[in-house]
């Protein structure tokens, strides 16, 4: 006759359980990781440009802002949401890239705006770059509002961004940076902020933000207001206009616009800007580009543009140093001229 043996018997009780554990748990995982969504993105954006400083011409290849990221979300609670995005700059041109360079961080979101953690772009870039018709591109209005002392493009460090809900198709942006640079602080002295209120209804778009900067000797600050109305469905007009004070050398405007047509799988734009002089005489510059886009897909784009920055005789401003790996500066009071043949692929 068989006897069983307990330790026979303590055996199979404990596979059972741990069977049934992992049934409980194939169950449990697919909820768990459809809770998270995980999307993977990124842009490929090359051009093949030939710049001039007034002097010569060179032939060069340029990796504009191409980049690679990840985005997650989860919902913990019905009106809550844990947000969180890295993204890394990509050089296609001369190879490497650093981790989260780009806009990288976590927060939280809900029918009470959003929260976030990190290190991103600010109200003030945001703004331009919604009134720029050739962002990341040559002829980017970077050229001109960041140009001469005038830094108000740079993603904060360290930053606290609150951005509420929409009230009469308005919404309300601020982020704080207790100290934008790296490392630690214990008085605070390199803080940042950036406010701003955006109106968008129907075809109009209009924004405003206040920015400054602490540095160790100044505190560069900048007002900024941008526009931009839809005329037809084919036709845009964008502005933009900054005021730059407590920088070197003195407080200096920059105002213009630019207009985009589209027809079709084409389009075709442009736009001007201008700085005035700041304390010292002949140190403003006009900035002119105009392009073509060639939609193939929605996804890939070709484009050409040509630009040229006028320099008067104390200024330096270029035409390829917005948004692009590759820049060339001209001499004090030269004239920077582009060319610029590219491609854009996002995925």
């Amino acid at each position: 006759m068989f006897v069983a043996n307990p330790k026979n018997r303590l055996v199979r009780q404990s596979f059972k359980s741990f069977s049934l554990s992992l049934i409980a748990l194939s169950f449990t995982m697919p909820v768990a990781a459809q809770a998270v969504d995980v999307d993977i993105y990124g842009r490929a954006h090359v051009s093949v440009d030939v710049l001039g400083d007034g002097s010569d011409y060179g032939l060069n290849l340029s990796s504009n802002a191409s980049r690679i990221g990840f985005r997650a979300n989860h919902r913990i609670h019905d009106n809550i949401e844990v947000i969180m995005q890295l993204e890394q700059k990509v050089n296609f041109d001369e190879r490497g890239g650093e981790f989260a360079t780009r806009d990288s961080y976590v927060g939280l979101r809900g029918n009470w705006g959003q929260v976030r953690f990190g290190s991103f772009d600010t109200p003030g870039k945001l703004l331009r770059a919604k009134a720029d018709v050739f962002n990341d591109r040559l002829g980017d209005l970077r050229n001109i509002a960041s140009g001469d002392n005038m830094s108000f493009d740079p993603r904060f460090r360290n930053s606290i961004h609150y951005r509420s809900p929409a009230f009469y198709n308005t919404t309300f942006d601020i982020q704080y940076s207790p100290h934008n640079e790296t490392g630690s602080t214990r008085d605070n002295q390199l803080q940042a902020i950036s406010v701003g209120v955006n109106y968008s209804k129907d075809r109009l778009w209009l924004g405003a933000v206040y920015e400054m900067n602490q540095l160790e000797t100044r505190d560069p600050t900048a007002i900024r207001l941008g526009g931009s109305y839809q005329f037809t469905d084919a036709w845009q007009g964008m502005a933009f206009y900054q005021h730059a004070s407590d920088i070197a050398f003195g407080d200096r405007d920059v105002f213009g616009g630019g207009t985009k047509y589209r027809f079709g799988d084409y389009a075709v734009m442009g736009q001007i800007y201008h700085s005035t002089d700041n304390d010292l005489d002949d140190t403003g510059a006009t900035m002119l580009a105009v392009g073509f886009d060639f939609y193939v897909t929605k996804d890939f784009t070709l484009y050409t543009i040509l630009g040229v920055t006028d320099n008067d005789q104390l200024a330096g401003f270029s035409v390829s140093a917005g948004g692009r790996d590759t820049q060339l500066f001209p001499e004090l009071g030269n004239t920077a001229s582009g060319l610029s043949m590219g491609l854009i692929y996002n995925f």
